[in-house]
């Protein structure tokens, strides 16, 4: 699922269940930042597309950085605003940044090692990729599409409500 959209719908729905303790850009950012790999081999032609950065390991440590960027970038983007909503600063707050981007990398490789066959998540300590087909292609699919659904329909209405107070 190269730069994929599909990968968003789990953290909408996590974002939507629990606002204060999850950070959607942290997770969306180690989404796109380990995708960059698979786009620059798809566009060279190699193979395989999925390698050191679509591993538990390092979609892990991707996903660290990704945190702690968005946490240093939240803070600068965020200071001079007095009256920021707690789900927003949980947006850039650093244990919940850092956390949210290590999941999304990690959780980027779940996505990936059941879908494509060139994908390694246990490398270094292994090639065997035992996710593979775990599920089929389309239940794969709902289950992104039906999360990302639900998790925007719950936040828009968890908007619309705060509006109404």
């Amino acid at each position: 699922m190269p730069a994929t959209p599909f990968h968003l719908g789990p953290g909408l729905l996590i974002k939507a269940v629990a606002p204060r303790h999850f950070s959607m850009a942290a997770y969306s950012v180690a989404q796109i930042v380990i995708d960059i790999e698979s786009g620059y081999y798809m566009l060279k032609g190699g193979y395989p597309v999925h390698r050191q950065a679509h591993t538990f390991l390092m979609g892990g440590l991707i996903g660290l950085a990704c945190g702690l960027i968005v946490s240093r970038v939240g803070v600068w983007w965020a200071r001079p605003r007095d009256l920021i909503p707690d789900a927003l600063a949980a947006e850039y707050r650093m244990p919940i940044a850092v956390l949210s981007g290590v999941f999304g990398g990690v959780f980027h490789s779940v996505l990936d090692g059941i879908m494509h066959a060139d994908m390694r998540p246990l490398r270094p300590f292994s090639d065997a990729n035992p996710l593979y087909g775990l599920v089929s292609l389309r239940v794969l699919y709902l289950f992104c599409v039906i999360t990302g659904l639900v998790g925007a329909a719950l936040l828009l209405a968890w908007e619309r409500r705060a509006r109404r107070f």
